[in-house]
């Protein structure tokens, strides 16, 4: 490694390297850089292990110290060398468990070595939220690098609760959740300069009426705030209104006369060596607080039936009855805040433009021809696959919306039931007396044989049919599925805009698609149903 390289590790004193191997395959570590002054963490005796069930073979983990620079020499030639990190200090080592061969794929920086990025859970310049990036880092500020390697093979562990739980625990991390980690190895380097940072506002004084926002830098011990810089950004009303740059003082005291707060104010802070330390996105001052204390004045047990049957089991659960009272705690002046007008009509475009995103549709009662037309705009769009779940999709629908794909490579799948064919069935009393199908469903069923024809003539002839099993089926939802895309349908597509119902397109459809195929696997095909009624006479 160069200076350049190494040049930021001049802060920091030990690492811990935290490693989890799947038999001897590289499955994730941390290296976590301790700044100087941090107390050599306690060694590990021994090694953890988790056996997968089926061999589906055996997780290791171990927690090393290094030395920060033993310990980034590690981190950047794993997959050169390839061995479990060997302790700084001899004393530390086991010869049974350090310094052995594990193996590794060829790991890819991200950033480019030696940029190191500050992981956000929320937006730079907004306070949308996203899913955390890197969850093992704590709650403390941190950046990190990351090399990722092959994330492929790892079945056997995912699939198993027990070991993802496991590595939970110790790797402060759900591999299952953050897969592309698989395989990888990740430096953590927190910030070594800065202990705190207080942040807060002065308010308008009786001679002055300026509100100012005062910042309080505490360095670690032996740091100093020598080119530590702040960059300050202001958003009002929706605007970013200022973008500064200021030198943080040796006293670590910064005042900034804004005038009046009343926008939202975040910043980011750094430093000559070690880069971006830490951000804060922007958000407002609380001025005021409305204070809601509820009393239980009373506990109510309540014990109810699960069911309608009348064999079904009893629940109990307690519902707290509480008297609330209201307070007030603040400014008694507010100055008038044009935010309050422009977020909330933010927030309402905000939530319109997510119901786009999330193709949000309500049909009130009559707009069957909306409502058809919507659904096969959606399914027109499919490239490779369809699959509809609908216990009452039957002989009309296939024309009604199947008719709509238009490319031959599309597989097709439904997921009806009996009740598509049988429900509301009349039957004779001959049939009833000797359990015969009737003519009529003998009909319905051919006839939907025959339209399943059609559209393999027409071009998609990989079409599927399967019906769920039992008099009342398990599935009551229904659900159409274009490619990867999943829409929830409250009404059955037979019925679809004929009575008020929504259609939403889900935004984690991984759980339905796991649910459909567990469907799928249950069920009886068509063709077996159908043979059911060829072999048995009505006459």
């Amino acid at each position: 490694m160069t200076n350049r390289d190494t040049q930021f590790l001049q802060d920091f004193e030990w690492a811990e390297i935290r490693l989890a191997t799947l038999d001897q395959r590289l499955l994730f570590a941390t290296v976590k850089l301790l700044p100087k002054g941090r107390a050599k963490p306690e060694l590990m005796n021994g090694v953890d292990i988790h056996q997968l069930p089926r061999n589906g073979g055996t997780l290791y983990f171990r927690r090393t110290v290094l030395t920060a620079e033993d310990a980034v020499r590690w981190y950047r030639t794993i997959d050169e060398t390839p061995l479990t990190p060997v302790p700084s200090c001899s004393s530390d080592s086991d010869p049974k468990l350090d310094g052995l061969q594990i193996r590794s794929s060829k790991l890819i920086d991200d950033p480019i070595w030696p940029n190191l990025g500050l992981p956000y859970g929320n937006g730079l310049f907004s306070s949308l939220e996203t899913v955390e990036p890197a969850p093992f880092i704590g709650n403390t500020s941190s950046r990190v690098h990351r090399r990722f390697g092959d994330n492929q093979g790892f079945e056997s562990l995912l699939n198993d609760n027990g070991a993802l739980a496991f590595l939970a625990r110790r790797l402060h991390v759900n591999l299952n959740s953050y897969q592309e980690y698989l395989g990888s190895v990740v430096l953590l380097v927190p910030d070594p300069v800065i202990s705190k940072i207080d942040n807060f506002l002065i308010p308008r004084g009786d001679d002055n009426n300026d509100e100012y926002i005062f910042y309080r830098f505490v360095p670690r011990v032996g740091q100093t705030l020598e080119g530590v810089k702040i960059i300050t950004f202001d958003e009002r009303a929706n605007l970013l209104s200022s973008f500064e740059v200021h030198d943080i003082p040796e006293n670590g005291i910064l005042k900034v006369n804004k005038g009046s707060c009343i926008g939202k104010y975040g910043y980011a802070v750094t430093h000559p060596i070690h880069g971006i330390l830490t951000y804060h996105q922007p958000s407002g001052f609380l001025r005021a607080l409305n204070l809601g204390i509820g009393v239980v004045g009373e506990t109510r047990k309540v014990r109810v039936p699960i069911g309608e049957s009348k064999k079904a089991s009893m629940i109990d659960y307690e519902v707290n009855r509480t008297s609330r009272s209201n307070s007030r705690y603040g400014y008694k002046h507010i100055p008038p805040n044009v935010n309050v007008r422009v977020g909330s009509s933010a927030r309402a475009r905000e939530r319109l433009s997510e119901a786009e995103r999330l193709d949000q549709k309500w049909f009130g009662k009559g707009a069957r021809e909306e409502a058809m037309a919507f659904i096969r705009h959606r399914i027109s769009r499919a490239e490779n696959r369809i699959i509809i779940a609908d216990p009452y999709f039957g002989i009309l629908q296939i024309p009604q919306f199947l008719l709509a794909i238009t490319s031959n490579d599309v597989k097709i799948e439904l997921l009806t039931s009996r009740l598509a064919f049988e429900h509301g069935m009349p039957a004779s009393d001959e049939d009833k007396e000797s359990n015969a199908p009737s003519t009529i469903l003998k009909e319905k069923i051919q006839q939907f044989q025959f339209e399943m024809e059609r559209i393999k003539e027409q071009g998609n002839t990989d079409f599927e049919v399967m019906v769920l099993a039992g008099k009342s089926p398990e599935l009551h939802d229904r659900f159409l599925v274009v490619d990867d895309d999943v829409w929830f349908m409250g009404n059955s597509l037979n019925t679809l805009g004929t009575r008020a119902s929504m259609v939403i397109k889900l935004p984690n459809p991984d759980e339905v698609l796991s649910a459909l195929k567990d469907f799928h696997n249950k069920s009886e095909r068509f063709c077996d149903y159908r043979k059911k009624f060829e072999n048995v006479s009505g006459e």
